[in-house]
């Protein structure tokens, strides 16, 4: 991980998130905008049913990577779901956390400054696998190293690469945990 969070510090944080959503509802309902504090709303509800999913995977470690992101400066804003029924992926946390802080990390790198950068992370909880998609829109500085750490950085023999594929303002990668 790349911080060890203490709990004053986490509690900070989401204290912080939750004023600004606050505060939106707030100035929205100031200028009589009653449809968007429902958007704001239901976008808040979807937010948190998508952590309750995620936590509740076991994968404490890649949850713990995934919730807490956004809370440093970064070139790539993160969001994510969870899609389909609750599963263990204990077994699966160390490698899947290591993987992909190391390709986030590398992603920062590739990202231009100048620009807007977004990673969408789909988990798709099947019977029998889980797909996870890294989704990428924004500038990139090297697509051909893109594809070489892809190639040379497999997740591990219990999550492996299943494809990607790269243009020039966007990016996809699947990878998968394949249940025996």
């Amino acid at each position: 991980m790349e911080k060890q969070w203490r709990i004053v510090d986490v509690l900070r944080h989401s204290r912080h998130d939750w004023l600004n959503k606050i505060q939106l509802i707030k100035g929205n309902l100031a200028l009589n905008k009653i449809e968007r504090v429902y958007e704001i709303i239901n976008d808040i509800i979807c937010e948190m049913q998508h952590e309750t999913k995620l936590t509740n995977l076991k994968a404490v470690q890649f949850a713990e990577l995934l919730m807490t992101y956004n809370w440093q400066p970064r070139l790539i804003s993160l969001e994510y779901e969870v899609l389909g029924e609750e599963r263990d992926l204990s077994l699966y946390d160390e490698d899947l956390t290591q993987w992909s802080s190391s390709f986030l990390a590398f992603m920062e790198r590739q990202a231009d400054a100048r620009r807007e950068n977004h990673m969408s992370i789909s988990i798709e909880v099947m019977p029998e696998e889980v797909n996870i998609f890294f989704d990428y829109s924004g500038a990139m500085e090297d697509t051909n190293a893109i594809r070489d750490w892809l190639y040379r950085h497999p997740p591990s023999p219990s999550i492996y690469l299943d494809s990607f594929d790269i243009h020039t303002d966007e990016m996809t990668v699947l990878i998968k945990i394949a249940f025996s």
